[in-house]
């Protein structure tokens, strides 16, 4: 008896919705672009919100302690490349098995592209780490941005816009939706915490993780509208034919 295929998706993306709403996540994008701009430059001339960057450290360096150092590294250890590499592919096979290619294709090119992000950006701003005296683990990369801080934001965020409208019950919904939130913000505060970053870095994380997270979602949803827009008007054309 032969096997059945994988269902194939009929409804469209959850996602797809926003390619109605362009005009707002162009403002969004811009937006996110001008803060991780300004933010950048802050941090390449030492000025502005950098000033915050000692005090933040001084203030977890005074509450270190059990069992707060071991969450910390527990959670910095969920979040780092590692983990979210096999997150992402797990959820990739997983919508690929069921033909979702829409789906997987944008949690590959969202994942992918944040860890070339994280590498391009380092190399551009070039900043060094918190002293060696203050960091609880070893971290030979450079700092600027957090990339356990936006490698998270961006694949927790993705994994998240793609499998939770799928996820039948409403509490396993939210719970989810909870869990997405919060998880790449402790992530970020682990790193603070065990001394590998400045709080500008793991900031710069979460704001380049949205910005990515939104252009990739974003580009996707414009390609969608526009392959069904080409759709209609082969089968209106096919239509008047007949």
């Amino acid at each position: 008896m032969p096997i059945a295929s994988p269902p194939t998706p009929t409804r469209a993306p959850a996602w797809s919705s926003l390619g109605h709403r362009m005009p707002l996540a162009a403002a969004l994008l811009a937006t996110g672009a001008v803060l991780v701009t300004a933010l950048t430059w802050q941090v390449d001339n030492d000025a502005g919100i950098i000033g915050l960057d000692p005090r933040v450290l001084d203030w977890m360096l005074a509450h270190r302690g059990e069992p707060l150092t071991s969450i910390a590294r527990i959670v910095t250890d969920l979040g780092d490349t590692l983990s979210m590499t096999i997150l992402a592919a797990v959820v990739i096979c997983w919508f690929a098995a069921r033909r979702d290619l829409p789906n997987a294709l944008l949690v590959a090119v969202a994942s992918v592209g944040a860890g070339v992000l994280v590498v391009v950006v380092k190399q551009l701003v070039g900043r060094h780490r918190p002293p060696e005296v203050t960091r609880l683990m070893e971290e030979p990369s450079l700092s600027y941005p957090s990339g356990h801080t936006l490698g998270s934001t961006v694949v927790i965020g993705i994994v998240a816009l793609t499998v939770i409208p799928g996820l039948r019950h409403r509490p396993t919904r939210l719970a989810a939706t909870v869990f997405a939130v919060l998880f790449p913000i402790a992530v970020g505060m682990s790193r603070i915490y065990l001394g590998v970053h400045w709080c500008t870095d793991v900031l710069a994380g979460w704001i380049f993780g949205v910005w990515w997270l939104l252009l990739c979602v974003t580009a996707f949803a414009w390609i969608h509208r526009g392959r069904l827009a080409r759709r209609v008007a082969v089968g209106t054309g096919a239509a008047e034919r007949s």
